[in-house]
Parts: C-alpha cells; sequence; structure tokens
C-alpha cells in the first residue's frame, strides 16, 4: 500500500498547505533494487582523530575509483584534534577542503574516525567535527562513526568516551534525518578494522536507507576470503534457502538474492504454492511447499536439502506468525504457536542442518527478528519473547560458531506489507510517523540488509542484531 501523505508532502500542488501546517515532510529516500553492494561514490570527506589505530585500514578501503577522498583542511581547530595520517598511509593524495569554503561543495559521504579516542576531553572532537561539516551534506547523504566497542577496551576512561559515541550518533541521526540522511556508528573489536571495507560500503550506500541511528560491530576472522571482486555477483554459486518467501519481506529477500547471484529455495506453506511458483518463476530458483507448524518440519527440510540439494550457504528464517492478545486473555495455543513457529523450530531446524553438516564453509543464517522483541508490544507478549529469543539466540551462536559460520539477525520496524495494509489507518499512520525519517520502510530494505550480512565482505560482521526501522522512536 502506497503512502498517500509521503506523495502529497512532495506534491507541488499541496507541498504550500504542508508547509503552512507546519506539518513534517517525510523525505523522498534513494534506494538501488538493480544493483549489488558496491563502494561509494562522488565526494567522499574523511576525518581521523589523532591516535587513530585504523588509518591504514580506511585508507585501503576508500583505494576506489568511484570514490573522491577529501580530508579537512588543517586550521587551527582541526590540527588540535585530527591527524594528517591518513594523507600519508592512503598511497594517494586526498584533496584538502576547508568548511568555510564560499562555493558550499556537499558529500555524500563522510565519515569520521575517532578510535583513538581516549579521553572524555576530547569528545569535543564531535562538535569541532559535524558543526561544521553538517552544513555540506547532500539530501540522502550518509555519515559514518568509527570507533572502539566499549567492551574491547580496558581503560575506564577510554571506554567511557566510546560509550558516548552511541548517544551522539543517535540524536545526530535524528537531527539530519528530515532530509533522508542517514547516521550511524561502526564499533570495531579485536581488530575489526582489517574487514571494514564491507560494512562502511553497506552503511555508505543506498541500501541501508532505511538503517540510522544503529550500531554494527565488526570483529576479526580467519575466514574472510582472500580477495573480494567488487565487479562480479557476490553471492554467485552460492545455494540460499529463504523461508517465509512467498510474499513481502520474504519475498523481496528471494528476489535480492537472486539479483547478486545466489540460487534460491523458496519455503513457504502448501496454501501459498501458486505465489512460490510465480516468484520462482521471475527468479529462476527452487520451492519448497512446507508447514513449519508440523512437527516434523525439520526433519522434512534437512532431508530435502541434503538429498537433494547438497550443502547449502545461506539460511534465512523469515517465516513467522502472530497471535495477539493481552496476557490475560491469551488462550494457551496462542503461546505456544507463536514460541513454536517464530523460536522453537528455528532452532530445531538450524541445529539439525549444523549437525548434518549440510552448510558449506563460511555458512550464513539471518533471523528476521522484530523491533518488538526489542521495544516490546502491547497485546505481544509471545511474539516478542520469541523475537528477543532470535535475537538472543544470534549473538550466543556466533559466540561458538565454526567453520566460518556467521549468524546475525535483522529487526524490521514499520515496513510496508500487506499485514501493514490490512491495520487500522489511525494505527498505520501512527506506524508511518514514528520514526526519524518519518515514513515505513520497504521489504527492499530489509532484504538489502539480509543481503548485507551474506556478503563475503560481511564475513567478520558476526552476532549483530540490525534495525532497519528508520530510527524507531521504540525501543533504543
Amino acid at each position: 500500500m502506497s503512502d498517500l501523505y509521503l506523495k502529497l508532502a512532495h506534491s507541488p500542488i499541496t507541498d504550500r498547505v504542508i508547509d503552512s501546517l507546519s506539518l513534517p515532510r517525510p523525505p523522498l529516500l534513494e534506494r538501488s533494487p538493480n544493483d549489488s553492494l558496491s563502494g561509494p561514490k562522488g565526494n567522499v570527506l574523511l576525518a581521523s582523530l589523532h591516535g587513530s589505530t585504523i588509518a591504514a585500514s580506511l585508507a585501503q578501503a576508500f583505494k576506489i575509483d568511484s570514490a573522491l577522498l577529501f580530508t579537512p583542511f588543517q586550521d587551527k581547530q582541526t590540527k588540535r584534534y585530527f591527524t594528517t595520517q591518513i594523507n600519508q598511509q592512503a598511497g594517494f593524495s586526498p584533496k584538502s577542503f576547508n568548511f568555510d569554503d564560499p562555493t558550499r561543495m556537499t558529500f555524500g559521504s563522510i565519515v569520521l574516525d575517532v578510535s583513538g579516542l581516549q579521553s572524555v576531553r576530547n569528545l569535543k572532537a564531535l562538535y569541532v567535527f559535524f558543526k561544521r561539516a553538517v552544513n555540506h551534506l547532500k539530501p540522502n547523504a550518509r555519515i559514518v562513526i568509527i570507533g572502539i566497542a566499549p567492551d574491547a577496551i580496558a581503560d575506564v576512561e577510554a571506554a567511557t568516551a566510546a560509550a558516548s559515541l552511541e548517544g551522539f550518533t543517535r540524536s545526530l541521526a535524528k537531527e539530519t534525518g528530515k532530509e533522508g540522511v542517514c547516521c550511524n556508528l561502526i564499533q570495531l573489536v579485536n581488530g575489526g578494522e582489517k574487514h571494514i571495507a564491507g560494512p562502511l560500503y553497506y552503511l555508505l550506500s543506498a541500501k541501508s536507507a532505511f538503517v540510522t541511528g544503529q550500531i554494527l560491530q565488526v570483529g576479526s576472522t580467519r575466514n574472510m576470503p582472500r580477495k573480494l571482486n567488487w565487479e562480479s555477483p557476490p553471492l554467485q554459486g552460492k545455494l540460499a534457502v529463504v523461508t517465509g518467501a512467498a510474499q513481502g519481506i520474504g519475498a523481496e529477500t528471494c528476489r535480492v538474492l537472486a539479483r547478486d547471484g545466489a540460487t534460491v529455495l523458496a519455503v513457504d506453506l502448501p496454501t501459498k504454492e501458486h505465489q512460490l511458483k510465480a516468484l520462482n518463476a521471475q527468479i529462476g530458483g527452487h520451492t519448497l511447499c512446507l508447514d513449519l507448524g508440523d512437527a516434523n518440519a525439520p526433519a522434512q527440510l534437512a532431508a530435502t536439502l541434503c538429498s537433494q540439494l547438497g550443502v547449502i550457504d545461506i539460511l534465512v528464517h523469515n517465516a513467522g506468525i502472530t497471535r495477539d492478545k493481552t496476557l490475560r486473555k491469551m488462550p494457551e495455543p496462542f503461546w505456544d504457536q507463536a514460541i513454536d513457529i517464530n523460536l522453537s523450530k528455528i532452532l530445531q531446524i538450524n541445529r539439525m542442518l549444523l549437525e548434518q553438516k549440510a552448510f558449506n564453509t563460511r555458512g550464513r543464517i539471518v533471523c528476521v527478528s522484530s523491533i518488538a522483541g526489542i521495544a516490546g508490544n502491547f497485546g505481544q507478549t509471545n511474539y516478542a519473547a520469541a523475537k528477543a529469543g532470535l535475537a538472543g539466540y544470534v549473538q550466543a551462536a556466533a559466540r561458538q560458531s565454526e567453520n566460518g559460520m556467521t549468524f546475525n539477525a535483522v529487526a524490521p520496524g514499520f515496513i510496508e506489507t500487506e499485514m501493514t495494509a490490512a491495520m487500522p489507518m489511525l494505527n498505520r499512520e501512527m506506524g508511518r510517523r514514528a520514526n526519524t525519517l518519518n515514513q515505513g520502510g520497504l521489504p527492499l530494505d530489509v532484504a538489502e540488509a539480509v543481503a548485507f550480512f551474506c556478503h563475503p565482505a560481511a564475513q567478520a560482521v558476526n552476532g549483530n542484531v540490525l534495525r532497519v526501522c528508520g530510527q524507531s522512536l521504540l525501543g533504543r
């Protein structure tokens, strides 16, 4: 269902009415449904705090033809906080940019590296940089702040300063969101800077159009592909399985994974066979009709995969149900069904496939959680418990993962699907506007996040729960 208010806010006929009533004007978000993930394009402004530990890795990430790199002109204020080390590391000469330049140059990408942050006093660097940098943002620009994860820092004050970045990032996202600008934080853990290119490219791209005010952790790994080819389809030769695939987020995820080169097995209920076949005609994959509510569904799925398709590379758990009632009015079957389909069956399927060694090296498991599992939701104690359990599951499984397996989750907020289209109008409008970007997301936004987690360049991204919610007012 289309967002009528969004259209009216950008119509030449009604835009003056919107302004005269001082109503919010949701930005028009740029997306790239037909393209795979690639490096940032156009002007990129990059600054690194003194003591940066990742300048060499950043320089390597920006050695791409599509980006023109700029660093801040070293005036008195800038010299106090920011290094010229990136210029020395890059192997090329980034152009110097003066914030007071009367030409008013604008940037589609701004990256601030504060990995060298050691004291609360040096948080002033955020003020010094962004007070001027925000005046040079293009609509739909991307801001990425890079720091060290507080849990990975032994020094108390340095860990305190690193924790401050979270509140700053979320607040800056709210200040800049009216222009469609997304601002996110990358936290590095134990050498994660070596693998920063993929996460950085995702957060600087149109793929993250509905991801803002969020944190993405990047760790170390010994399983990164030796060479990443950004010119070829990133999932070429991979086999992906997507449950709940007949419509909405599931169907779009199948399309995006197929766009990126994967062969897709779309799984859904027998009653949705017609929709599965129509989807398969679009993407040239396989279909499997299976009711995950059946007790023997995990065994059936495992048997089909192992006997007919061999080992798999990607498993996306998107299937889910709602059985909404307040707890005091909830029938016992409502509780049991929601926990079973949304959580228990996922664990059973994963356990069975892992025991049978059904995954290739560097296999990916991505679970579709929900903002309800983070913030809670009235009348959804069962659903929220299951979705929160999924978030906890990927974090716990990531700590024990072997053979290069990664476990991540996507937590959608209000997404424009058939389910949200059936909501009462007032509830639907409240859901759309209750985020920084003042609109609902698209199934494509969730699918792009899933595809990122499956990308070879995301090998060091493990145990994350990424909210695709436009920075919802609910939860963190």
